[in-house]
């Protein structure tokens, strides 16, 4: 159909990318024209009544020119790697809109006065706000861990083989989704302000993250704003543990980012609480 010359073109183009990046591979251009004019003479389809010669003829010239083969080399002895994929990302979802729903009762406690009743006896503002931050994330831990096992008895996913790096990526990711909250509950001035915006971030975080879709699909530069987030840490991790298998060294970088997301978000959170008249 485009002639002998454009096609000599092009599959010559095709022989210098193969010999590029497979050099091992045996590539005859003459005989590639013989396999593609054969194809074409043989192969047909009917559409509306006519024969068009090159519609699947062109889907077996390839196919007999070069071999394609795919081999999962990671995760191929998982029972349910869907289930397995997905589980971290709307565990961690779901755990940041619970953790900011504890942390926004900060702001009722300090709008009614309680936390002046409490001061009244001896504790101090950081007793209130470290009480706090130690609650939140002993519930999101036991959150995360009830959510893996309804997901290890309802779609069979392992959270047994490698348990120990599993509970540190639970420990670390709740630990940082509690700062979270915290972080917000100090900059806002209502619960329904401080609804609003964890709603906001939680759905972008979790959108750019790779919570409801792998980070692969989109685009570089969605990808590397994506790593800002804490949610993409967190299911980075979870990937490498229940996925690849990782020992303690391989996910000592996710759990480095998780502990300084925990870090700076309570730390902010903590100096903009100590500052208000109230608390």
């Amino acid at each position: 159909a485009l002639g002998t010359d454009s096609a000599r073109s092009f599959l010559t183009s095709i022989e210098r990318s193969v010999k590029r990046y497979f050099p091992q591979a045996q590539f005859n251009l003459d005989s590639v024209l013989t396999v593609a004019s054969s194809s074409t003479a043989l192969q047909s389809d009917t559409l509306n009544g006519r024969t068009d010669s090159m519609a699947i003829g062109a889907g077996n010239f390839f196919s007999r020119m070069i071999d394609f083969q795919s081999v999962q080399l990671v995760g191929k002895d998982i029972a349910n790697p869907n289930a397995t994929r997905s589980v971290g990302g709307w565990a961690m979802m779901f755990l940041l809109f619970t953790l900011s729903n504890v942390a926004n009762a900060l702001i009722d406690e300090r709008r009614n006065a309680v936390f002046m009743r409490i001061l009244a006896a001896p504790f101090s503002r950081m007793h209130i706000l470290t009480s706090r931050y130690l609650y939140g994330t002993l519930l999101g831990t036991v959150q995360l861990i009830v959510l893996f096992i309804a997901g290890a008895l309802l779609f069979n996913i392992d959270i047994t083989s490698n348990a120990g790096n599993l509970f540190l990526v639970i420990l670390l990711s709740a630990a940082a989704a509690t700062g979270f909250g915290m972080l917000i509950a100090s900059f806002a001035r209502t619960t329904a302000q401080a609804g609003a915006i964890g709603m906001m971030l939680i759905l972008s975080m979790s959108t750019v993250g790779g919570a409801w879709f792998p980070t692969s699909l989109m685009p570089a530069s969605i990808q590397a704003l994506g790593k800002l987030s804490l949610v993409y840490w967190s299911i980075e991790g979870f990937l490498i543990v229940l996925w690849r298998g990782a020992g303690f060294v391989e996910i000592l970088p996710v759990l480095g980012m998780l502990c300084v997301f925990a870090v700076v978000t309570i730390a902010i959170s903590l100096v903009k609480f100590s500052r208000t008249q109230v608390l």
